[in-house]
């Protein structure tokens, strides 16, 4: 059996896998998860029990054996060091899955459930040894933790009865009673294959669902939460035993295959020449594996090789447009068994998130506020959609240029937060949606001097925030983690603010509120300069790849000082 200290580490590393940096992590832990977490990073057997194994190794660090009292004192918490209390916070997180639907939310509801999988004496409020509060420090431990690894946090503390309970409820994305309903649904409706994640989460968005804990998430004004719920979703459909396709057939006793999801990177040439290649995603929660993909009508298999966390390096070019999707087949690790490229009537891509003068591609699957986009899609009745949405003004753009089979619209920007009298055609529902914004603001962070893939600004040269929101001005705070305001002010939409160049390095969050209500959050460091070579830039992404480079050779200064030819 695994020591806690073996799955604390497994814990982090599973749920941080294939995350992109500045993207948001959840700890959200259910049964499956623990599953797969002993099966394929713990290599622990399948005939034992997984979640039994967790369970006793969660007790044999954190309840006393004499007193069955929970004890968190003395759980070291040491800066850049994996905190160790990742793995109670992990079941604090599964016991909150067990819950039903009906259930409601509160401290007798959900310490029964916690008493229940912890093996702990009968009771209906907190354990012996939790007082209220004594789990934050874990919690406040953990996301740092996130922050200096360069992702966004999503526990949030709350108030009142939920003060403290709201870290757990953050995190718990499907209860188990959520995924019976799901597959059930699935099976009912008879969804075909090969739906990748945006798919299926928009035809979830569409459903009359009246599960209160499930139509809020898929709802969710805070898009990083509502796409947590898209995947976890989409895990649920993977499960499936699809009749005509490998895609979703399960690879172990406990977990489904799974596939990697691709999409679009624009390619552009000197003499203005456009072209697609195919942009691989890594899966989420699936560890780093040597693999290689089927080239079509080859016999050999082309490696896929990492550009930097969340994605595999583009490929080769594709058309954008296919009348069915197409399944390529992978080898180099059994829980992954086709990459998968969707039949889409429409893609989204933005600018590289790493460079504002970067390539155009699917880097984000859902719309943030403000976003400049590149829309593509299919010529005819999508292309009469995106005229009508142009007409009432809901929709603007730069430049409109046409393709063989597909026509791109440059510069897109959605003008308007209420898009509820726009009645779109029926067979371009899926556009709309994806383009109706949820929430009512944003923060941009752009300039400065930017430390490579980390969500980071070197100490004296930090970005310049531009609050982007359909209001002429909002109430924008900065804080320090520890609590010291370096910015507050009534600010307008769409103009830059330059930050203190004073800030001390450190973690800072952008709230945006308006008439007391939080509607955007954005967390960024600022680092000191040695920390650069931290976390140095991947020498993948610094390439001769036309992919990459648009055949141009470059010189980058590495970490050490040196000069590296691209």
């Amino acid at each position: 059996m695994a020591e806690y200290e073996s799955w604390n580490t497994a814990l982090i590393a599973y749920v941080t896998a294939g995350v992109a940096k500045g993207a948001p992590v959840f700890l959200s832990i259910d049964e499956d998860a623990i599953a797969e977490i002993a099966e394929r990073v713990l290599l622990e057997t399948v005939t034992r029990d997984p979640l039994e194994d967790f369970v006793r190794a969660v007790r044999a660090r954190f309840v006393s054996p004499r007193t069955g009292a929970i004890d968190l004192h003395h759980v070291p918490s040491r800066s850049g060091e994996p905190p160790e209390g990742v793995g109670f916070l992990a079941a604090m997180v599964l016991a909150a899955h067990n819950m039903q639907d009906e259930e409601g939310i509160d401290e007798t509801n959900y310490f029964v459930r916690l008493r229940d999988l912890l093996w702990l004496a009968n009771g209906r409020g907190r354990p012996d040894g939790m007082p209220a509060g004594a789990e934050e420090a874990l919690w406040k431990a953990w996301n740092r933790y996130l922050t200096a690894a360069g992702f966004q946090t999503t526990a949030q503390r709350g108030s009142g009865a939920q003060t403290y309970l709201r870290y757990v409820f953050s995190q718990a994305i499907l209860r188990e009673s959520d995924k019976q309903h799901l597959r059930q649904r699935f099976s009912e409706s008879q969804l075909p294959p090969h739906l990748d994640t945006p798919q299926l989460g928009g035809w979830l968005s569409r459903q009359a669902i009246i599960r209160k804990h499930l139509k809020e998430g898929l709802h969710h004004p805070d898009p990083g939460r509502r796409w947590e719920f898209y995947l976890s979703a989409h895990r649920v459909y993977e499960e499936a035993q699809w009749e005509d396709s490998d895609v979703g057939r399960k690879g172990s006793e406990h977990s489904a295959a799974r596939s990697i999801e691709c999409g679009l990177y624009l390619i552009e040439d000197l003499m203005g020449g456009v072209e697609y290649w195919l942009f691989p995603r890594q899966p989420a929660r699936a560890l780093p594996a040597a693999l290689s993909v089927g080239v079509p009508g080859s016999p050999q298999a082309q490696p896929l090789r990492p550009l930097r966390a969340g994605f595999f390096a583009p490929l080769w070019p594709q058309e954008p447009f296919v009348d069915q999707a197409i399944d390529l087949p992978v080898a180099g690790d059994p829980g992954i068994r086709t990459a998968l490229f969707p039949r889409h009537d429409f893609w989204l891509l933005i600018r590289d998130p790493e460079d504002p003068l970067g390539a155009w591609a699917t880097w984000r699957p859902y719309l943030e506020v403000g976003e400049r986009l590149l829309v593509l899609c299919r010529p005819g009745l999508f292309a009469e959609e995106m005229e009508r949405l142009h007409n009432a003004k809901l929709l603007e753009w730069a430049e409109r240029v046409e393709g063989p089979g597909w026509i791109e619209y440059r510069g897109c920007m959605v003008l308007s937060y209420d898009w509820g009298a726009f009645i779109p055609n029926p067979e371009c529902r899926a556009l709309a949606d994806t383009l109706t914004p949820h929430s009512a603001a944003g923060v941009s962070l752009s300039g400065g001097l930017r430390a490579p893939n980390q969500n980071a600004w070197l100490v004296g040269y930090p970005p310049k925030m531009k609050i982007y929101g359909f209001g002429p001005r909002f109430d924008v705070t900065i804080t320090s983690s520890e609590g010291v305001e370096v910015y507050s002010g009534e600010t307008p939409c769409q103009v830059e603010v330059p930050l203190p160049d004073t800030l001390e390095p450190g973690v800072y969050t952008a709230e945006v509120n308006w008439g007391g209500r939080l509607l955007a959050i954005r967390t960024f460091r600022v680092i000191p300069w040695d920390e650069i070579s931290v976390h140095p830039h991947p020498d993948q992404i610094v390439s001769s790849s036309i992919s990459a480079t648009a055949g141009l050779a470059l010189y980058k200064v590495v970490a050490s000082g040196g000069m590296q030819n691209a």
